[in-house]
């Protein structure tokens, strides 16, 4: 009896819905994958700030070392601190240019 009300209960929760991450589908990418995309793709990358450009544009490099400019405005960091070692998740979309890409950042979180 107790399997039957504990499977009825864990299949009540499961239609009822329950906590679901609006970030749970999305793919980490890496700087190569991303240099390939469409302008206005949306994207995720995970690696470090390598150096600050100037303004807001930084060099950001993933875990191959490959490096993109990011764009991060004042506002869309946050609470968010960061030095060359801190691990950020990043999450944006491509901006290709004629002779240029970034990535516009929509957000900055530190991966722990």
């Amino acid at each position: 009896m107790k399997k039957i009300i504990t499977i009825s209960l864990a299949a009540s929760i499961a239609m009822a819905g329950g906590f679901v991450s609006k970030h749970q589908s999305e793919n980490v990418i890496s700087v190569k994958e991303a240099l390939k995309l469409n302008d206005d793709t949306k994207v995720v990358l995970e690696g470090k700030i390598k150096s600050h450009i100037k303004s807001d544009k930084y060099e950001f490099a993933d875990k191959n070392g490959d490096v993109i400019v990011v764009e991060i405005g004042d506002k869309k960091w946050g609470n968010v601190t960061a030095n060359e070692d801190t691990p950020l998740r990043i999450r944006g979309e491509v901006d290709k240019e004629l002779t240029k890409m970034k990535i516009d950042v929509d957000s900055v979180e530190v991966v722990k």
